[in-house]
């Protein structure tokens, strides 16, 4: 392991980090931020462009912030500059920036001052700052000079969990203080200037049976709000706090979040809190509920700010994500469930079935056959027709299209099919087209240009049916175009259709949970020889008017194509057509992303809507081009968002059980239902979208538990990307093509993140989410990564695949392609597909004699993976998964990740697996070898020899114990004792001398290694079998306490230099030579837990980036 003598030690510099919101401020239109030790700046002007400002990075060095206080300006003018002071923990800063213009400068920093004790509050007193200190003390500090001025502790020294300073002037300061006692504590500091003695409290408020987490007091009104671990908030009547002796009285005690609060902020006609249970409340004073807010993830919302005179509310939470909301209190006007108050003696019957024409007209039909309109700017009941044949069983579906399109179509028992232009009902179409019961009707939009109704009866036939309207605008035609037949199914029928763009094909979705692909048009069924010809089951067409009806179609087409049972039994909800694919929704909770390519239906990803929701009814594309899903999460109709994980409307509808109809235009969204005999319309204007603003997008609610570096994409200067940084701040090499790095996190809530990291901007941008597991991720692994249409394509781009894995011993393997999109803020596009999954217990039961054996434990998790590629490459890789089990196991990728099967597995270690690495030797004239390396929580290291896996008669395998059990894999070709406990980290580096291998411990300590292979002659091996490699270990070295804690990073950059990073919060650089490693640098990160690190070079200017992912995630880069 020889060094250069002349290297150039780096220095690790953070370029990003996406922590927990710790603490946040409005000052005049700008939004201050606290992330870590960094303060960012959004402007919040809505005139111009809502972004973020600047990045101040390492603020308050190693602390937390948690909060802001902007000092008074004498003329109250804060939109050029400001002076802020900036606390957190134990550090203290003030800085005066400037942010004119739409331009932010940092004017002057003062020192950073170390407290002897935890911050609670801080506050200006004419030009000093007094703070209050987490053992019930205040101290006055003068920010100019770095000086103490005064420190005055109260006679009972408790450790607090909160407290508020109260008052403008040393000698009117009122000290609120939350005890651990579940008190609050009322005193002055000023009463130590007589004799200069600890100050007894003046009052002690009980009433919570928690710790006060905080406190908010509203001058004007004389009332001061307290959260607490109780899991309430309460409200006080305490008058002027500034005058000693004052009455306490409990006026408000509020019961509405499920978990613990931590912020609460009292405003003049609103109190507002946040807690650990992600939800964000607007109460009124009396302790009403009048608005909740509920979109981020994880451990809660840990940051509050409001701006009165806007009526904003901002919120950061645990998620790293930052939401703006909008106030808009009681009564608002814009949404709401009303009854239409249809019961009256002169509309006989009961209703059967309600339908939307548009958001503006409701339609309902009653058991006596009537069809009702109720017009909502004229706000009365209209008959439009009566037709007896309706009585009893009627379906009733309006045409899709804009406001006053103006058709509905009814259908009964008997076959009957009629199509109502409801302005002009006398025009109405009857038609006969089975000789059963109708059991389902749907309509089918292209543009302007086409409209079908499609109607299913016996046998699962299905007639779909033209529908035109004459020149005159006074009549329609409506022309059997052709029939369609079902798959069989006990429940034969189809439940929702759309046309596939350009309109070549029909996508249907049917009651047995099926997605199938239907020509449009006869002619091209023909044309292309496609479909199945079923012999003809229809009756007669009948009608009356101008009907414009053929002769009776005498085929019944079948589908092109069929994903059969996709949705489970419970049926097909909705299909809708965007972008190039196509999304279906299903009453099995989930909704599938599909494409059609070659006139095939195939599934691309699957994705879970919010816990509890069941039954997702459908999917609407926004304007913006965001989708929001429609279900039913109990009793309840909701509205959720699947960008930013909230229920943007709920309505209390009993379930979807009853007949209701949706719809959504720009101007508004109606959802009517049918109870207690009456139709209820809830409407909200402005569409489905809420009026809230995602400053910054959330990562994951919980721990990110891996991450990976897929490859980086070059743009060009006219790919500009928007960027906080300042000019004169740009790191050299940046000007030029932008170098946007492609990373994958995957994390405790289920989820993996696909980010687009610049290199010049520090941001970073959230290309897309996948939730397919059920449950926590652990471990990802990337491989063939390459260019979307080749190594020619001079198009900026990125194809690769992934597999991940973790809970439930469930692992999942798919497709990504990052492509250009100049609209989107990160200038890419992430498109993702799934290719294949596999579960340990699904293949228990394929297993014929699984009633003699002993089920895989459901809770095996794999810990890690790591991807072993074969020669040749068309024998498709083999994945290496670390369990918990004890098991090292390998699975083989085939068909390009399309079969995902269990090959082989060893119980070598008979302890929980921690980590598996791949790496290959490669000596002259030899066959290149596949070597894998395994680590338990013993602290033991085994290498395998793979090279020979999918060799006929290899002896790298042994067969099974049992039929239909895997392979069993071979004994390892070495075993080292490295640690005395669990490795956590593992790394290998391919030298001249053979491998430099290098793990880190939960004890802390580091051990390095040189590995040798020496292959076998030709001649030794003979013509027979393949001989294995020798392994053994030239020079071996350890370093104790490298780390205060667990090493979960590890990475050899060069043969001469390794960075590790641990628990302890250090990033540190060790050189590699004769002898143990040796200590060069360390830098303190600011990610707690960190559980998975990656480094990679970038490019000659840019040097190397590291990516740190625990409670959050953090960039470090240096340079060589």
């Amino acid at each position: 392991m020889d060094a250069p003598e002349d290297y150039v030690w780096p220095r690790a510099t953070s370029e990003l980090m996406l922590l927990p919101v710790t603490g946040l401020e409005c000052v005049g239109e700008r939004l201050l931020a606290g992330e870590g030790p960094d303060m960012l700046v959004y402007s919040l002007d809505f005139a111009g462009h809502l972004r973020m400002m600047k990045r101040v990075q390492n603020l308050l060095g190693h602390y937390l912030i948690h909060g802001f206080r902007v000092r008074p300006e004498p003329k109250g003018d804060l939109d050029v500059e400001a002076m802020v002071a900036v606390f957190g923990s134990k550090g203290l800063r003030v800085v005066k920036i400037s942010w004119g213009q739409g331009r932010f400068r940092e004017l002057w920093r003062s020192g950073l001052w170390n407290m002897s004790d935890w911050i609670w509050d801080a506050r200006w007193l004419e030009g000093n700052m007094a703070l209050a200190l987490g053992h019930n003390s205040v101290v006055l500090y003068d920010p100019v000079i770095g000086c103490l001025l005064q420190d005055v502790p109260c006679t009972d020294r408790c450790t607090l969990s909160s407290a508020c300073l109260v008052g403008d002037t040393w000698k009117e300061l009122a000290v609120v203080a939350g005890a651990l006692s579940n008190q609050l504590l009322v005193w002055y500091p000023a009463a130590a200037l007589v004799d200069r003695k600890p100050v007894a409290p003046d009052r002690r408020v009980s009433g919570h049976v928690g710790a006060v987490f905080s406190m908010s007091y509203l001058e004007s009104k004389g009332l001061l709000a307290t959260a607490s671990e109780d899991r309430s908030v309460r409200i006080w009547k305490v008058g002027d706090l500034r005058v000693p002796g004052g009455r306490v009285q409990n006026i408000g005690h509020c019961f509405g979040h499920s978990a613990r609060v931590w912020q609460v902020k009292l405003l003049e006609n609103y109190l507002v809190s946040a807690g650990e249970d992600c939800v964000c409340l607007v109460w009124s004073h009396e302790g009403e509920i009048l608005q909740a807010f509920r979109g981020h993830q994880g451990r809660g919302i840990r940051a509050l700010a409001a701006h009165e005179r806007q009526a904003w509310v901002i919120t950061g939470g645990d998620d790293s994500g930052i939401r703006l909301w909008h106030l808009v209190g009681r009564g608002h006007p814009g949404s709401g469930v009303s009854a239409l108050s249809f019961k009256d003696p002169s509309r006989p019957g009961a209703l059967k079935a309600v339908t939307l024409a548009g958001s503006w007209r409701v339609l309902a039909v009653t058991d006596s056959g009537v069809l009702y309109l109720y017009d909502l700017e004229v706000k009365c009941w209209e008959q439009v027709l009566e037709d007896k044949r309706f009585q009893s069983y009627c379906l009733l579906e309006a045409a899709p299209g804009p406001e006053g399109f103006g058709l509905c179509a009814m259908a009964n028992g008997e076959g009957h099919v009629k199509v109502v232009p409801i302005n002009t009902p006398a025009a109405a179409v009857d038609l006969t087209l089975f000789q059963g019961k109708v059991h389902s009707v749907s309509w089918a939009l292209r543009g302007y240009e086409e409209l079908l109704l499609l109607a299913s009866g016996p046998g699962g036939v299905v007639a779909c049916l033209e529908v035109t309207a004459a020149p005159s605008g006074k009549a329609i035609f409506v022309q059997e175009r052709c029939r369609y037949r079902l798959p069989p199914s006990k429940q034969r029928w189809h439940t929702c259709s759309a046309f596939l763009p350009p309109g070549d094909f029909l996508v249907c979705g049917d009651r047995r949970g099926s997605v199938l692909l239907f020509p449009a048009r006869p002619a091209l069924l023909q044309d292309l020889g496609l479909g199945g010809q079923a012999e003809a089951g229809a009756g007669e067409l009948g009608g009356g008017g101008d009907s414009g009806e053929g002769e009776p179609a005498s085929t019944e087409w079948g589908p092109v194509s069929t994903l059969r049972s996709l949705h489970g039994k419970q049926g097909v909800t909705s299909v809708t057509c965007h972008g190039g694919y196509v999304y279906s929704t299903g009453r099995d909770g989930a909704y599938y992303q599909l494409l059609v390519r070659g006139g095939q239906l195939q599934p691309v990803l699957r994705r879970k809507c919010c816990r509890g929701m069941n039954w997702v009814a459908g999917l609407r594309v926004m304007a913006d081009g965001n989708t929001v899903i429609l279900g039913f999460h109990a009793n309840e109709f909701v509205v959720w968002s699947p960008r930013s994980h909230e229920k943007l409307h709920v309505v209390r509808c009993g379930g979807g059980h009853r007949s209701w109809a949706f719809s959504d235009t720009e101007a508004a969204m109606a959802f009517a239902y049918l109870k207690d005999g009456d139709v209820l319309l809830y409407r909200a204007l402005g569409g489905c979208t809420r009026p809230h603003v995602l400053l910054r997008e959330s990562l994951h609610g919980r721990e990110i538990t891996c991450v990976k570096r897929v490859g980086t994409i070059t743009l060009g200067p006219e790919f500009e990307l928007p960027s906080f940084m300042q000019p004169e701040d740009l790191e050299p090499g940046s000007e030029g093509p932008s170098l946007i790095d492609i990373v994958i996190t995957c994390s405790e809530d289920t989820t993996i993140c696909v980010l687009a990291l610049p290199t010049a901007t520090g941001s970073a941008h959230a290309l897309t989410a996948v939730c397919n597991h059920i449950s926590s991720v652990r471990a990802v692994a990337v491989w063939g990564v390459s260019t979307p249409a080749g190594p020619q394509d001079p198009r900026p781009g990125l194809t690769a695949r992934v597999v991940s894995a973790g809970g439930r011993a469930e692992m999942h393997c798919f497709n990504i392609m990052v492509t250009l999109d100049p609209s989107a803020p990160s200038r890419l596009a992430c498109h993702v597909m799934h290719l294949s999954s596999h579960r340990l217990d699904e293949d228990w039961d394929c297993q014929r004699s699984r009633h003699r054996m002993v089920k895989v434990d459901p809770e095996t998790r794999y810990m890690c993976l790591a991807v072993c590629e074969l020669d040749p490459p068309d024998l498709g890789p083999l994945v290496a998964a670390a369990c918990s089990d004890g098991a090292v196991r390998l699975f083989h990728l085939q068909d390009s990740g399309q079969r995902l099967q269990l090959l082989a597995e060893t119980f070598h270690h008979q302890r929980c697996v921690l980590k598996v690495h791949a790496f290959t030797h490669q000596a002259p004239s030899q066959r290149r070898r596949l070597l894998l390396c395994s680590a338990a929580t013993d602290g033991s290291l085994a290498f395998w020899d793979l090279t020979t896996v999918l060799d006929p008669g290899s002896a790298a395998l042994e067969p099974p114990a049992d039929p239909g059990l895997p392979y069993r894999l071979g004994p390892p070709c070495l075993t080292v004792q490295a640690h005395s406990c669990g490795v956590n980290s593992l790394h290998t580096l391919p030298t001249c001398e053979g491998h430099l291998v290098a793990s880190g411990s939960e004890d802390g300590s580091l051990h390095v290694f040189v590995l040798a292979v020496e292959l076998p002659e030709r001649d030794e091996a003979g013509a027979g079998a393949e001989l294995a490699p020798q392994l053994h270990v030239l020079e071996e070295h350890s370093v104790p306490c490298a780390h205060a804690a667990h090493v979960t990073g590890l990475h050899i950059l060069s043969p001469s230099l390794m960075v590790s990073a641990s628990i302890d919060q250090r990033l540190t650089f060790w050189r590699l030579g004769h002898g143990e490693p040796t200590f060069i640098n360390s830098t303190v990160y600011h990610v707690p837990d960190v559980a998975d690190m990656d480094c990679w070079p970038v490019s000659p200017e840019f040097g190397h980036r590291c990516a740190l992912g625990g409670q959050g995630l953090e960039v470090y880069n240096w340079y060589d």
